[in-house]
């Protein structure tokens, strides 16, 4: 997994999320268009295939080869707002990512959670907190933001974060962060 944080893309034009947006508005949601467009790799093409593709024919495997494909935060973040929140089974594939082994579906299941918190459990948050992070890792900022917006939004999600051991001594800021906003 690259280790740097900046947009170093193989094939990159530039383009900006928000013209890529209004480009794909100009076209009908297509399964066989995403495919092609996942296929060719691009920066552009890959968050464009994740706007125009139809979540309901999405198959895990399928979903799964593109998103190990991705090896950028920015790829990540788009994939998650565009795609992933989208997704008819969201709430199971987050539990399958959190339980494998590869970062980078972690990252996927805790970025979807970020736009999903009204889905976090008591049983994600056991899962998250097993997880393996390296502090500064991206995947601990992922968690530490995910964490806090679902914390802010939900006090009895907060109150259990504040009953895990592990959570009180890998994400105190988090937990201060949160009581700030509940005082």
């Amino acid at each position: 997994m690259q280790q740097e944080y900046g947009a170093k893309h193989k094939k990159s034009l530039g383009v900006s999320v928000i013209s890529l947006e209004n480009l794909a508005k100009e076209y009908e949601a297509s399964h066989e268009v995403a495919k092609l467009l996942w296929e060719f790799g691009g920066r552009e093409q890959t968050i464009v295939a994740a706007m125009l593709e139809e979540p309901e024919k999405v198959e895990l495997a399928e979903l799964e080869t593109y998103l190990l494909q991705t090896h950028t935060p920015e790829l990540w973040e788009q994939l998650a707002r565009q795609l992933l929140r989208r997704l008819p089974f969201i709430e199971e594939y987050i539990k399958e990512w959190l339980s494998r082994e590869e970062e980078v579906l972690h990252i996927f299941a805790l970025l979807s959670l970020g736009y999903l918190p009204d889905i976090f459990s008591e049983e994600l948050l056991r899962q998250t907190m097993q997880l393996e992070v390296k502090d500064g890792s991206y995947l601990y900022k992922c968690l530490q933001r995910v964490l806090l917006k679902i914390g802010i939004r939900d006090e009895a999600t907060f109150l259990l974060m504040k009953q895990n051991v592990k959570f009180r001594s890998c994400y105190p800021t988090v937990l201060a962060d949160i009581a700030d906003f509940y005082a």
